[in-house]
């Protein structure tokens, strides 16, 4: 997934909606959401440490080429006989030795450990494209749910007219009890529709807390997108320019191809054993034997000592053609699980494609739908309060208006939700302008 900081650092800034009004107060858009949750949850923390970790690893690697030196110093007491005097004897060196040759294995070592470093980063990646699909759905449903309650309490509010009509022709004469109670009946029911729709509101936010690591008792509202605009969003490119650059983008693949980079690096490890090696030695060190003359002593027992060693290996069992095999094995496991990676992403791609143009689809015919119910119910409104329309039928049309509005509402932000994975997918994320 493309990272944003410039953006994250502006959106900081807009005075449209504010990370923390006040404390514990919360009224974010879905780019402050995935900015809040980049920043506070914890699995992330988790990964950016490992990636911390692997970058001190690097650090090491390289410092494997530095020379190592050491400091000695001590004091012995020495006594021997029954009638010798006890005998001090102090010495002191420093010793320093570095690699000249190891066949290779630092210069290598470096590169694995810098893959490993890239890995991590990669993960990340991986870890934050889940994570926003994840906020994305958790955030969409709120607003789901949020417009679905708008819809009914409109409903209810025709609904209690309703009720209200009915008891007054009630009282008139003009209408059987049965009937007013079941429009009232209904109106109940259209009341425990909308408080169901705000529970259900409720544990959406709750979710979205859950992964945006925030205090469940953190007040949080969301700001919503412009939907007036959606029809835009159906613009799709290309199908095949979509499989494209999810290939280049989607940290899974990369971390395939790492893989293979890695065992590759790793035979040239593994081939330095069969290698000579090469070090240099060099140190200073002096002594003295009790504390008589000791100026003297230290000066006349100053040494310097400068070496060089060569060491070749020339059997171990086997043990270096074994490795070699073994890591030959695993790098063909790492291609095949390359050409795997890279099937998979491709056939996520082409199905989430024809998925966000079937749910466009879906959309449009919802939408039709819901207006054209709409109208209907008008009708059948106006003739109930002139007496001109059967109960049952009155609430036969609601009941299809309710419908409509669900399956408008759900269509709407699946259509939504299925775009914007799409370009997670393609490594555009998940702004919404």
């Amino acid at each position: 997934m493309r990272k944003y900081p410039f953006l994250f650092a502006c959106l900081a800034f807009l005075p449209t909606a504010t990370l923390a009004q006040d404390a514990g107060s919360y009224h974010l858009t879905l780019d402050q959401c995935l900015q809040y949750a980049f920043g506070n949850n914890l699995q992330r923390q988790s990964l950016k440490l490992s990636e911390k970790s692997a970058e001190e690893n690097t650090t090491q690697a390289r410092n494997n080429r530095k020379p190592s030196v050491n400091l000695s110093a001590g004091e012995t007491a020495s006594h021997m006989g029954s009638q010798s005097s006890v005998h001090i004897i102090g010495n002191a060196g420093i010793n320093a030795g570095i690699a000249i040759y190891q066949g290779g294995s630092i210069t290598n070592s470096i590169k694995k450990s810098q893959i490993e470093e890239e890995d991590t980063k990669l993960r990340v990646d991986k870890y934050d494209n889940s994570l926003s699909i994840e906020i994305l759905n958790a955030y969409l449903t709120v607003l789901r749910s949020e417009e679905s309650i708008k819809y009914k309490e409109a409903v209810v509010a025709t609904s209690k007219e309703q009720a209200e009509q009915g008891k007054k022709k009630f009282d008139a004469g003009a209408l059987l009890e049965s009937d007013y109670l079941v429009l009232d009946a209904q109106y109940a029911q259209n009341r425990t529709d909308t408080l169901e729709s705000r529970i259900s509101r409720q544990t959406s936010l709750m979710s979205l807390k859950k992964l945006l690591s925030m205090d469940p008792s953190a007040n949080l509202s969301l700001v919503g997108p412009d939907t007036s605009t959606i029809d835009a969003l159906a613009l799709l490119p290309p199908q095949e320019e979509c499989v494209n650059n999810a290939l280049q983008t989607m940290p899974e693949l990369k971390l395939t191809k790492s893989a293979i980079e890695a065992a590759e690096i790793q035979t040239e490890i593994i081939k330095a054993n069969k290698r000579p090696t090469i070090s240099a030695s060099a140190g200073i060190s002096t002594s003295h034997r009790d504390f008589d003359d000791m100026g003297s002593q230290l000066g006349d027992n100053f040494s310097q000592q400068v070496g060089i060693s060569l060491s070749m290996p020339i059997y171990d069992r086997g043990q270096t053609k074994s490795k070699l095999t073994q890591n030959k094995y695993a790098k063909q496991m790492a291609e095949l699980d390359k050409s795997q990676t890279e099937l998979e992403i491709k056939q996520t791609v082409i199905n989430q494609y024809q998925n966000v143009r079937l749910a466009y689809e879906r959309y449009k015919m919802a939408k039709q739908r819901c207006k054209a119910y709409r109208e209907v119910l008008n009708v059948y409104n106006a003739k109930f309060n002139v007496g001109s329309v059967v109960i049952t039928d009155l609430l036969t049309q609601q009941a299809n208006y309710i419908n409509a509005i669900n399956e408008y509402v759900q269509a709407k932000y699946s259509f939504i939700l299925n775009r914007k994975i799409l370009d997670v997918y393609t490594g555009n994320g998940v702004r919404m302008d």
